[in-house]
């Protein structure tokens, strides 16, 4: 069997679940981690088995053991890592967004290009069952032409104040938009070709984290459908989970709405109060088994690089998406629409 051994940057939330994957497929072994602090990079080298542990991640790609890179850092420290990797001719899984400035995702793709390794970008609502159904219920025509829909991916408050240490570096709109723009990309089979948005700030800085509450954007693609998203941060942490996922399309025949977030199967009643558990996403069924949509996006870059399979999204498609975000900063900033 062939294999492929893979090194970590980035020991947190995110850097566990790529080894859990690396740790359950037979075909890979995790051999090396690197995280800024010694003390995370020492705990996650012994919790996952891995053999050595960095604090620089120059230091991991110039291990000669690693042949391949998953990338799990804060969003906008993924532009130098991936750069560094494709130039020593490493496969690079990297986590969304590609990069956080379109200067450094035009980089990235470039260097993809001339690169002899493989580049995917982690968009795993690729794979998401609920996003799959959308995307060929719109294929097969059931709901003709979309017209026009709505889609929102948000936060509560615990994500910027407590889960993310360095949320005022990003937004609602890197960390989550880029997520959603490519599904709608992906649903669609359509780009987006002008942009309108409005961002609302002062709740966050209000609490010491000095970034964006919320972006609102007009979405217009080439074959005409018209989409309203919505990318906050400040939503009300009586909600029973952390995120809101929505997507709703109205096509000229039909309708679908799709609800990944908030599907009700399961849910627990404790003195913590209501809490959706998770079903699609990270849920192990069995001990050989890898699990939801999450893991089986990473598994799915190893399946590219060791049997050639098609990369879930390239170096393309982080440019792409990228491009969008931009354009929304853009015309949040100035207060006109922009076109791509």
């Amino acid at each position: 069997m062939k294999e492929l051994k893979v090194g970590i940057v980035g020991a947190g939330i995110w850097g566990a679940n790529h080894a859990k994957v690396f740790n359950t497929l037979p075909q890979t072994r995790l051999v090396a981690v690197c995280d800024i602090s010694p003390e995370r990079a020492n705990s996650f080298k012994e919790q996952s088995g891995c053999a050595a542990a960095y604090t620089d991640f120059n230091g991991l790609i110039a291990d000669s053991e690693v042949e391949a890179i998953s990338v799990a850092t804060p969003d906008f420290t993924h532009a130098a890592i991936v750069l560094a990797a494709l130039k020593a001719n490493k496969h690079v899984l990297c986590e969304k967004p590609l990069a956080t400035t379109l200067e450094e995702t035009e980089e990235v793709a470039k260097a993809a290009e001339l690169s002899s390794g493989k580049l995917m970008v982690d968009f795993h609502n690729r794979v998401n069952p609920a996003i799959v159904q959308l995307r060929d219920t719109v294929a097969t025509g059931e709901i003709g032409s979309p017209v026009h829909g709505y889609a929102r991916l948000s936060n509560t408050t615990y994500v910027p104040l407590e889960m993310l240490s360095w949320a005022a570096k990003s937004s609602a709109l890197w960390f989550l938009g880029s997520h959603v723009v490519d599904a709608l990309r992906f649903v669609l089979n359509d780009e987006v070709v002008k942009v309108y948005s409005v961002a609302r700030s002062g709740v966050l800085k209000g609490r010491g984290v000095d970034t964006q509450d919320v972006h609102i954007s007009t979405l217009e693609f080439s074959k005409g459908t018209v989409i309203t998203l919505e990318n906050s941060w400040i939503l009300s942490t009586a909600n029973p989970i952390a995120y809101d996922f929505k997507i709703e399309l109205v096509g000229d025949k039909g309708q679908i709405n799709a609800n990944p977030s908030h599907n009700g199967a399961v849910t627990k009643l404790t003195s913590q109060g209501a809490k959706f558990a998770d079903l699609l996403g990270i849920t192990r069924t069995a001990p050989s088994r890898i699990g939801g949509f999450v893991l089986e996006a990473i598994a799915q870059f190893v399946d590219a690089v060791l049997d050639e399979a098609p990369l879930l999204a390239d170096a393309k498609d982080g440019l792409a998406v990228t491009r969008v975000l931009a354009a929304i900063e853009q015309s949040a900033a100035q207060g006109t629409p922009v076109t791509l």
